[in-house]
């Protein structure tokens, strides 16, 4: 029998005694509202060894040394792919990926009807205005998080934390509070880990479901079980998903043998409290049933654990709002998007400095239509006809930058052409072009990475994408980005969004 683990019972708010979050050296203002680093190692640390290779922070969002933490009280000052998140701590990725090039559009993504949130918001929005900070209501007594994920059709909202998280040697853990509450057909929430800076990490068990992007290397853990109540009163972990270059190893909850797994009570509006722990070989939920108010909590219970395999000792944490088809399967076709409301997202372990990041703003081009929508892409011409734009990451700061890379989303259609020749070229202000070929494990990730029954999976073009850039063709200030495809099926062209720069110091 698993022992219990101190300080795991009722909790309140970690809204009350916050301290000033200290931050690497990120490109945009730093943001406050977390942890400052302590003096020793965390007193909540770990069975596994304690942190290495930075300080460690104080109380947060419910950890008594938090590496990270991000209580929402506040719409940030400066805009950004977020929204109104802060951009010095988060990096916001959407994804439509079927068919995302169809005619007159790039990645286009509807409106998104907003609940009651805060006075000053319309009632419909577009990316990024789909990402906002609520006012406290009956439900939830302090300012939170509220996604707004309108992309149909195995579309995603997907928000990355800026700062790395670190559980070498050790069990990290990860805290937040979020609506558990599920409707399969429609959307729910789930967490992911990947070792690679990438935006939307999805998963492919079936090209609808949900064919998005694959990551390399992570960890991801579905929220989207409803345990046969109708209407859905209870919620669980469906299943961990373990990708070790690309190939995806999953663990599913067992709801029904001997060793049936709990469901929570979850209810619309209301936040469940959800702690996750981390290490090389185990996984581990716990989660409390739906809170009354947002800010006190039942004990959380473990809800799954299973061993794990990870590949990597370092990664990023993702909170993640899924729509797998609101307008395909609400009644009426009624609901233009799924909505979940989050807070107190937080974990453990050492605070990492020496990273700092750019982005490119999303294209928000309106297309034309009877519905509104707006595309948030960028398509890529083929090398005959040159760059179809230039791309620009502001006020980067080079200096002393030992390594630098390029994340980004792309899509490339699947037709006959053979995969091994498609190639993603780009530049730097104007310097020499790089090539960036699919790899072995993209190209399975692209084709059938897991099968059940004679259902093949597989994304549906959409992959995330590392380019390496020599720090020696950056410069100070606005640094353009040109791309070019070469190899790559054009009648529906192929399209990059969710980019980002990332660079590392010493």
């Amino acid at each position: 029998m698993r022992r219990p683990i101190a300080g795991r019972g009722p909790r309140r708010s970690p809204h009350f005694g916050r301290l000033p979050l200290v931050l690497g050296a990120a490109l945009a203002a730093c943001a406050t509202d977390g942890a400052l680093p302590g003096d020793g190692p965390s007193p909540d640390a770990p069975r596994g060894g304690g942190p290495t290779g930075g300080p460690t922070g104080g109380p947060a969002c419910g950890l008594a040394a938090a590496a990270f933490c991000d209580t929402f009280d506040r719409p940030a000052s400066a805009g950004g792919r977020a929204g109104e998140l802060d951009p010095a701590r988060w990096s916001a990725g959407r994804l439509q990926p079927q068919l995302p090039t169809a005619p007159g559009q790039t990645f286009a993504i509807g409106t998104a009807t907003l609940p009651a949130c805060r006075a000053d918001l319309p009632a419909k929005v577009f990316p990024d205005h789909d990402t906002v900070i609520c006012d406290a209501n009956e439900h939830i007594h302090s300012p939170h998080l509220l996604v707004a994920a309108a992309a149909q059709n195995y579309g995603i909202n997907s928000y990355r934390i800026r700062q790395p998280f670190d559980f070498a040697g050790r069990t990290g853990k990860i805290v937040f509070d979020a609506e558990g509450y599920n409707r399969q057909l429609l959307g729910w929430i789930s967490i992911e880990v990947t070792e690679d800076p990438i935006a939307v990490p999805s998963y492919a068990v079936l090209t609808n479901d949900e064919g998005g992007i694959i990551p390399k290397n992570g960890l991801e853990l579905q929220f989207n079980q409803t345990c046969n109540t109708s209407p859905p009163t209870l919620f669980a972990v469906t299943a961990v998903h373990v990708f070790h270059d690309y190939a995806d190893t999953i663990a599913y909850a067992d709801y029904r043998g001997p060793k049936q797994a709990p469901c929570v009570a979850a209810s619309v509006g209301q936040l469940n409290h959800f702690e996750v722990e981390v290490s090389q070989n185990r996984v581990a939920v716990f989660v409390s049933p739906a809170s009354a108010d947002g800010v006190t909590f039942a004990p959380a219970a473990l809800m799954f654990e299973t061993p794990v395999d990870l590949p990597f000792t370092r990664g990023y944490v993702h909170i993640s709002t899924h729509n797998h088809a609101t307008r395909k399967y609400s009644e009426g076709n009624s609901m233009d998007a799924w909505v979940a409301r989050w807070d107190n997202v937080g974990f453990d372990g050492p605070i990492l400095s020496g990273w700092r990041e750019a982005e490119v703003p999303d294209a928000q081009s309106p297309v034309a239509g009877a519905s509104p929508a707006m595309s948030i892409g960028y398509r890529v011409a083929d090398e005959a006809q040159g760059p179809a734009q230039t791309l620009h990451f502001a006020g980067v700061d080079p200096h002393g930058a030992t390594s630098a890379r390029i994340a980004l989303s792309a899509w490339y259609l699947d037709d006959s052409s053979p995969l091994t020749n498609f190639n993603l070229r780009y530049r730097l202000n104007g310097g020499p072009w790089h090539d960036r070929r699919l790899t072995a494990g993209e190209i399975t990730a692209r084709t059938a990475p897991v099968i059940i029954g004679a259902s093949p999976g597989g994304s549906q073009g959409a992959i995330g994408q590392m380019l390496e850039v020599p720090v020696s063709e950056l410069v100070s200030g606005d640094n353009r980005l040109e791309l070019v495809t070469a190899g790559v099926p054009q009648n529906y062209p192929p399209a990059v969004v969710n980019v980002d720069l990332i660079l590392a110091d010493p």
